[in-house]
C-alpha cells in the first residue's frame, strides 16, 4: 500500500459503521423496503407449525424508536421489525478496511413490535391473557430482558399501569357473577446480587423461604392489601423509585437490580383459591465497551446481573422445552421465580432492542438470548440450528470505497481550516471515580436509600402512608 499505511487506519466496528453510514443506511433502506414486500426468507415462518401453543412460554420483542441524541452522534436504524419478525442488519468492513457489507440476521418470534407501535399494543398482545388468567386464580409471570437503554422500565412502567386497571376490572365482573369476596395484595422485592431486599420495608433483607405447598416465598415481607388500580399503583411507584440505579457508561440512571412486583389475586377467605402475578423489571445488560470504564463495584455488579441472567435463561429454555426439571435454585432471582417454571403457568418474556448502530451487537445478543428462551434450536436439530448463532442471515456485499481518497481529502480539510461534515461524536464516558473500600460504599448506599425513602413518603398521600405504616407494622417494625 505504500504511503497509504500512514494514511488509511483501523477503526473498530462501531466507528466503522458511523464513518461509512452514508454507504451502509441507504443500503439497509433498500432491505427494509423489500423485506416489508416480502421478498426476503423470514424466520417466523420456518417456527409456525412445530407444537408451539402448550409451551406456557411465550417471547416477544420490542424495538424502541431511535432518540434525537443518537441521530445528533451519527447514529442510525438497523433494527426492521415486520410482523413476527425483527431483522438485525449488521454492518462490517473486511479486514483490508475497504470492502463493506451487511449482515442481515433475521429472528422470529411470538410477537415483534416495531417502534410505531404503542404501549395499548404491546400489552393487549403480550401480557393481557396472563393478566385476565390470574383473575382466574392462575399464576403468571413477566419477564422485561434486554440491554441498558432499550425501555424495559419504560414498557414495565405502562405494564403495571395497564395490568392494574384490568385486573381490578376482572375481579369486578367476578365479583357481579357469584358470591365470593376477593383480596388483592402487592408486595415488591428486589435482588442486587446476593442480597434479597424489601423494597417497602426500608429496603430490609428477606430471607426465601419454602411452604408446604412448595411455594417460594419472600420472609418476612410487607404485603399491602388494596381496593383500587390506583391504590395498587401508588405503592408499585413507590418502589420504583427507592430501586437501586447507577450512572453507566449506557444510562445515566440504569437499574442495578432485579425488581420483582408480586400481585396476589385471593378468592373468599385465607387459604382460598389464589393467583399471583409476577411483574419481573430485570437489570439491565451491558456490552464490555460500555462497561470498560465502570469501577471495581460496578464491574462486579455487571458479573452477578449477567450470572443471574444465564441462569434465568437456561431454566426459561428448560421449562419451554417441557424438562421435568428445571434447576430453579442456581440463584436466587430463579428461585424468588420458581411458580414461572412450573406446570400450568403462563410466563412471558418481553426482550426490548435499541435500533441505533453502536447496539448492534448487544441487539443480536438480545436477541440470540430470547430464541433460545423460547426453546429454538434445542430440539434433534439444535447441532445444526442458525437461531442459536444468530437466526437466519443473508450476507450482502457493499464493494469497496475509496479510503485513502477519503483519508487524503479530511486531511486537505484539516489542513485548509475546513470543518469536517462527519458525524458528531459522543462524549468519552466519565473517568470512574477513586476505589471505595466496601463498608463506606455500603454506608454511602444506605444513606442514599434513606433519604430517597424519606422524599418519597413525604410525597405518598396520607391514606397510602398509613396502609403501609400499618402492614410494616404486621411485619414487625415502622
Amino acid at each position: 500500500m505504500g504511503n497509504e499505511q500512514s494514511i488509511v487506519r483501523n477503526m473498530d466496528k462501531r466507528t466503522a459503521r458511523r464513518e461509512y453510514a452514508s454507504y451502509f443506511e441507504p443500503a439497509i433502506q433498500r432491505y427494509r423496503q423489500e423485506f416489508t414486500a416480502g421478498k426476503h426468507p423470514t424466520a417466523a415462518s420456518s417456527r409456525s407449525d412445530d407444537g408451539r401453543g402448550d409451551r406456557g412460554v411465550r417471547v416477544c420483542v420490542r424495538k424502541r424508536p431511535l432518540f434525537p441524541h443518537e441521530s445528533g452522534q451519527g447514529e442510525y436504524d438497523v433494527l426492521t421489525a415486520a410482523r413476527s419478525d425483527v431483522v438485525v442488519h449488521d454492518a462490517r468492513m473486511h479486514s483490508n478496511m475497504r470492502n463493506m457489507f451487511l449482515n442481515h440476521h433475521c429472528f422470529g418470534f411470538d410477537a415483534v413490535f416495531g417502534e410505531a407501535a404503542g404501549n395499548d399494543q404491546v400489552y393487549a398482545g403480550s401480557v393481557g391473557h396472563v393478566v385476565q388468567g390470574v383473575a382466574h386464580g392462575r399464576a403468571g409471570t413477566v419477564l422485561m430482558y434486554g440491554q441498558t437503554g432499550s425501555g424495559k422500565t419504560y414498557t414495565m412502567s405502562a405494564i403495571y399501569e395497564k395490568a392494574a386497571y384490568e385486573l381490578f376490572d376482572s375481579v369486578d365482573k367476578e365479583r357481579g357473577e357469584g358470591d365470593d369476596d376477593f383480596t388483592i395484595t402487592v408486595s415488591c422485592i428486589e435482588l442486587a446480587g446476593d442480597k434479597c431486599r424489601d423494597i417497602l420495608h426500608e429496603g430490609r433483607t428477606v430471607q426465601l423461604l419454602t411452604g408446604k405447598n412448595g411455594e417460594v416465598q419472600p420472609y418476612p415481607v410487607v404485603e399491602i392489601t388494596v381496593g383500587s388500580p390506583e391504590e395498587l399503583l401508588s405503592f408499585v411507584r413507590l418502589a420504583a423509585s427507592l430501586r437501586a440505579t447507577e450512572a453507566t457508561g449506557v444510562h445515566d440512571h440504569s437499574s442495578r437490580s432485579h425488581a420483582i412486583c408480586r400481585i396476589f389475586v385471593r378468592r373468599g377467605p385465607v387459604g382460598g383459591h389464589e393467583g399471583m402475578l409476577q411483574l419481573v423489571d430485570l437489570a439491565g445488560t451491558e456490552h464490555r465497551v460500555d462497561s470498560a470504564e465502570h469501577d471495581a463495584q460496578r464491574r462486579k455488579e455487571g458479573a452477578q446481573i449477567n450470572s443471574s441472567l444465564a441462569s434465568l435463561k437456561e431454566c426459561i429454555r428448560l421449562r419451554a422445552a417441557g424438562d421435568k426439571f428445571v434447576p430453579f435454585r442456581k440463584c436466587k432471582l430463579t428461585h424468588m421465580l420458581k411458580a414461572a417454571f412450573s406446570e400450568g403457568s403462563a410466563t412471558v418474556v418481553i426482550a426490548t432492542v435499541s435500533p441505533a448502530a453502536k447496539d448492534t451487537e448487544q441487539s443480536l445478543n438480545t436477541l440470540r438470548h430470547a430464541c433460545i428462551m423460547d426453546g429454538q434450536g434445542q430440539g434433534n436439530d439444535s447441532a445444526t440450528s442458525s437461531h442459536v448463532t444468530g437466526g437466519l442471515t443473508t450476507k450482502q456485499d457493499l464493494g469497496e470505497i475509496d479510503v485513502t481518497g477519503m483519508a487524503r481529502e479530511r486531511i486537505r480539510k484539516k489542513k485548509a481550516g475546513i470543518a469536517d461534515d462527519g458525524p458528531g461524536w459522543a462524549p468519552p464516558p466519565p473517568k470512574p471515580e477513586a476505589a471505595v473500600p466496601p463498608k463506606v460504599a455500603q454506608r454511602k448506599l444506605e444513606k442514599a436509600r434513606e433519604a430517597a425513602e424519606r422524599r418519597a413518603l413525604r410525597e405518598l398521600e396520607a391514606a397510602r402512608l398509613e396502609q403501609l405504616l400499618a402492614a410494616r407494622e404486621e411485619v414487625g417494625s415502622n
